[in-house]
C-alpha cells in the first residue's frame, strides 16, 4: 500500500464508522495532533488507547459524517491532504461543512504521526517541522529547523 493510499484507506474507515480498521493503519505509539478547531480536545492524543479516545470524541456529536479528500500531496515518508468534513449533528441538526488539513508521517507501513490543521499548507508545514534528522553515513544528519529539537 503506497503512502497515499495508506491515508485514503485511513479516512474511508473513518467515512464508515470503523474504528478497529482506523487502528490497524495506526503504529501503536501514534501520535496524534489535533487542529485546535473543535471545542474540549487536548492538544494531542498517544498510542491507540488515546486514538481511540479520539475518533469517539470527534464521532460522537454527528449523525450523520462524512471526509472528502480534495488534494493530496506525498513528500518522502509524509502525506498531506486537503480535507472537507461535513457533518449533521445528533441532537441538534445542525450541519457543518468545514475544509482542514492533515497529514501523516508513515514508517513500516503504518501512520506513526497524525497532524490536523486548519489548512492544507499549515498541516503540510508541521510535518516539515516535525520531521526527524535522520542519521547516515556522513553523520547525524542536517541541523534541526528552527524549533525542532533533534532527538
Amino acid at each position: 500500500m503506497s503512502n497515499s493510499e495508506l491515508l485514503l484507506a485511513g479516512f474511508e474507515a473513518w467515512n464508515r464508522d470503523d474504528c478497529g480498521a482506523w487502528l490497524e493503519l495506526l503504529d501503536p505509539e501514534v501520535d496524534i495532533s489535533t487542529s485546535g478547531v473543535f471545542p474540549d480536545f487536548a492538544p494531542s492524543y498517544r498510542g491507540h488507547d488515546q486514538a481511540a479516545k479520539f475518533w469517539r470524541r470527534l464521532r460522537a456529536p454527528w449523525e450523520e459524517f462524512r471526509i472528502e479528500v480534495e488534494k493530496i500531496e506525498e513528500e518522502g515518508d509524509c502525506v498531506a491532504a486537503a480535507i472537507r468534513f461535513r457533518a449533521r449533528g445528533a441532537d441538534s441538526g445542525v450541519e457543518v461543512d468545514m475544509r482542514f488539513g492533515c497529514g501523516i508521517r508513515i514508517r513500516d507501513g503504518v501512520a506513526t504521526e497524525m497532524v490536523n490543521r486548519r489548512t492544507f499548507e499549515e498541516a503540510r508545514e508541521a510535518l516539515r517541522r516535525s520531521r526527524p534528522a535522520t542519521p547516515g553515513p556522513e553523520g547525524p544528519g542536517p541541523e534541526p529547523r528552527h524549533g525542532q529539537v533533534r532527538a
